[in-house]
């Protein structure tokens, strides 16, 4: 939506019944410019109808991290202390970017809320995010910041070794700039965060988001930043060790992810998805518990592969006809789409891969 149509729809929703007229003389704009607009978001499903009935359609909001990510892979054993030959990459991602874009390859209507640079990468984000149809529209640009950039090193092998990320820009995802999308936040069928979010705006979110939030955490140092809001958790994803971080909080005597799972369920988290390093995954309630053993081996690295676990089961979840078992493996036959490749989201990602996929690992 531009910027001129955010403006039309404002009004609209204050006064449904205002002229073509009446809006032209309130924008300073001619009244074939108003007519071209209203038909524009007619066709964009915003309004529907005479008398510019609002329309409400079904959509997500994402909030968190977008990210330049710089991968840099040896092509022998690391030699300390000296230069190393190999490769380095630059791929676009962040969670929330990445749970967004994948979302929106689904054909789930999606609202992604974060804030890039003015700097180079920032521009580069722009023209990627229009390439890929992801809405920027609630994205914010800010002055005197670079993009927020992670930097990771893997051994010859592919595994993941050390990560340096500079994400300060992130602290501008504050409450202020919630508040003003925040009756956008409260119309979506879920909210789904990141916990790149500063507390202060995890803590926001808490007390005054009223539709079910999902979140997803991104690393050990991070995860505290989510007992503020785990007892309004529809849904938390994460990692066995950032299980672990979270469950030693409450009690450092647990030492099984059954038992660090029910702790954090008994502080109020429906329910909990847990990818191990070894690949393995299980999915936990109250009263249940669902397990997957590894099925493959990425044939690239895996880096966004949870974020497309999250959206690829949000995206199973509004379909509304799968049981959690089904949800599970949907979301599981998602997110190998990014072992494809070493982007973080798979070109290619649609509703129709992942049946395919789903179909081949779970029901063959």
């Amino acid at each position: 939506m531009t910027e001129r149509e955010k403006e039309i729809l404002a009004i609209i929703r204050d006064n449904p019944t205002i002229s073509q007229e009446e809006l032209a003389f309130e924008l300073g704009i001619s009244r074939s410019g108003v007519a071209a607009h209203i038909h524009n978001l007619m066709k964009k499903g915003y309004i529907k109808g005479k008398g510019y009935i609002v329309n409400n359609p079904s959509f997500v909001t994402v909030i968190g991290g977008i990210n330049m990510d710089i991968v840099a892979v040896p092509k022998e054993k690391v030699i300390v202390n000296n230069s190393n030959p190999g490769k380095i990459n630059y791929y676009f991602g962040g969670a929330g970017r990445n749970m967004a874009l994948a979302l929106t390859k689904l054909g789930i209507s999606t609202n992604l809320i974060s804030v890039y640079g003015d700097d180079v990468n920032g521009d580069r984000f722009v023209l990627d995010a229009r390439r890929q149809g992801l809405s920027i529209d609630c994205c914010e640009k800010i002055s005197g910041f670079n993009t927020s950039t992670f930097v990771y090193l893997e051994d010859y092998t592919s595994d993941f070794r050390v990560g340096l990320d500079d994400m300060r820009i992130l602290e501008n995802i504050s409450p202020e700039l919630i508040n003003r999308y925040l009756q956008r936040i409260n119309q979506s069928k879920y909210c789904v965060i990141d916990d790149n979010l500063p507390e202060e705006t995890i803590k926001h979110l808490s007390e005054y988001v009223d539709v079910p939030i999902i979140a997803k955490s991104v690393s050990i140092n991070k995860v505290l930043r989510l007992i503020p809001i785990l007892s309004k958790l529809e849904l938390l994803v994460l990692s066995d060790l950032e299980l672990e971080a979270l469950a030693n909080y409450f009690d450092d005597t647990l030492a099984t992810i059954e038992q660090r799972s029910k702790k954090i369920l008994a502080e109020g988290v429906k329910s909990l998805l847990i990818v191990e390093k070894s690949g393995d995954v299980s999915y936990w309630e109250v009263d249940n518990v669902y397990k997957i053993k590894k099925r493959l081996t990425p044939e690239f690295n895996s880096n966004g592969s949870t974020a497309v676990f999250t959206s690829s089961l949000i995206w199973g979840i509004l379909q509304d006809k799968y049981l959690t078992k089904d949800l599970v493996e949907l979301g599981y036959s998602g997110s190998t789409t990014s072992f494809l490749t070493n982007d973080s989201v798979f070109e290619g990602l649609s509703p129709e891969l992942i049946l395919e996929r789903y179909q081949k690992y779970f029901l063959n």
